[in-house]
């Protein structure tokens, strides 16, 4: 089974061992060493998520030093009442090798490997596109979103902020 290392820019080095015996765009992967997903990995309720098809009722894996930050992204997603553009959730934990929108092959662990990312409308038609009107939230709350990199369902942690502030107030003047 191929066998990689990756310098995460947020949790050092990792080495991680693929599933197939070639690798393969998706490919499972398990951790070797520098990560363990059964520590740093743990269940995070988001109550606004409980009635969203695919949140698990609001219970994601989600690695254990976001999960203030997530919490707050979708307080701040329900006082600016926004929820109703959240209509599905695609995950968040799913240990596996990145699926560039290209269909390009990439050798490297998805964010998503590390509880560090959630798709929201993956089914929506516009590859998540219609979340847009949430990104401003994620972003102000140390997200970034993944319209960048040709992903717009997806959002990841780019920063670990310890004790995240609500953003609605400084975003609902900015949104008038």
């Amino acid at each position: 089974m191929p066998i990689g290392t990756y310098n995460h820019p947020l949790l050092g080095e990792v080495t991680f061992r693929a599933r197939q015996p070639i690798w393969v765009r998706g490919d499972h992967i398990t951790f070797i060493d520098g990560f363990d997903p059964a520590t740093e990995v743990t269940e995070v309720t988001i109550p606004q998520l409980r009635n969203i098809p695919g949140s698990n009722r609001g219970k994601l894996g989600f690695h254990r030093k976001a999960h203030a930050q997530i919490q707050m992204v979708f307080a701040d997603i329900e006082r600016l009442d926004l929820m109703r553009f959240v209509r599905t959730c695609a995950g968040s934990f799913n240990a596996r090798l990145r699926k560039p929108t290209s269909g390009a092959l990439s050798k490297l662990p998805s964010n998503h490997s590390f509880g560090l990312a959630i798709d929201l409308n993956a089914d929506d038609g516009s590859l998540g596109d219609s979340v847009a009107p949430v990104a401003p939230v994620f972003e102000a709350l140390g997200f970034k979103w993944g319209k960048d990199f040709n992903d717009p369902m997806h959002f990841e942690v780019d920063e670990f902020i310890e004790d995240p502030e609500s953003v609605s107030a400084h975003l609902a003047a900015i949104m008038r």
